[in-house]
């Protein structure tokens, strides 16, 4: 079978400033995965007493926010037309924040089934000891199988589903990415991204592969999320 490389988004091309973040608490950032078209730059974020509100960036990840450490059930709130955050909860977006979560990537998409705000939200563990500097977070958010070969790991991530795999180099260097996807209910391999990446040890390295609307082809995007501990004054 003839294949192709396809060029994909590298981890060295959406590369973070980087953030402070506080060593106690619970932290979190955002991610829009969607058309931008129509989309409001801010929503509301409700913790059950408070509400925030929480940028939807569509090529980066959001500035760090804060919430309360226990157990959350999060609500996603638009204009709220002078009500209180508990009045506009009915049919919002909501996620369940579990106990022991201390930081956590919050991935907003649209859904137009739901009439009250038309976007859902998933929460995704990225807690200390759960994703270290240096790894690499794959969401795979289609319903076809990705496999392949980042730098010294494999992949085998199956539809809509999420792994966490080693560092794929020591130390910064380049290293070789060669991945595929399969179709469902089909066994040939399409290529999906040929290239070269650059690894950053000091960071973890976020993965999403994204369905392409119009096209079979998936895409993948990459962040890299590098934050500092916040200097004691």
């Amino acid at each position: 079978m003839f294949r192709f490389p396809i060029v994909c988004l590298a981890p060295a091309l959406i590369i973070l400033l980087s953030l402070p973040c506080d060593a106690a608490g619970r932290t979190f950032r955002v991610l829009f995965v969607g058309n931008a078209k129509n989309t409001p730059k801010t929503l509301q974020l409700f913790d059950g007493k408070h509400s925030q509100k929480i940028e939807l960036p569509r090529m980066n990840l959001s500035p760090v926010y804060k919430l309360p450490l226990g157990r959350l059930s999060l609500h996603l709130l638009g204009e709220t037309s002078g009500k209180k955050p508990k009045q506009a909860l009915a049919g919002s977006p909501q996620a369940t924040l579990a106990k022991g979560i201390s930081d956590f990537y919050l991935i907003i998409s649209r859904n137009r089934h739901n009439a009250a705000l038309p976007y859902s939200m998933r929460n995704n563990n990225a807690s200390p000891g759960k994703v270290r500097n240096g790894q690499m977070l794959w969401f795979n958010l289609t319903k076809k199988h990705i496999t392949g070969n980042v730098g010294s790991q494999k992949i085998n991530l199956k539809p809509k589903s999420q792994k966490i795999t080693k560092a794929p180099a020591k130390g910064i260097k380049n290293y070789h990415v060669d991945i595929y996807y399969q179709m469902p209910k089909e066994k040939d391999t399409w290529p999906l991204c040929e290239t070269k990446w650059l690894h950053n040890p000091a960071a973890r390295i976020i993965m999403f592969v994204l369905p392409e609307t119009g096209s079979r082809v998936p895409r993948i995007m990459s962040f890299t999320d590098f934050r500092t501990k916040k200097k004691q004054p």
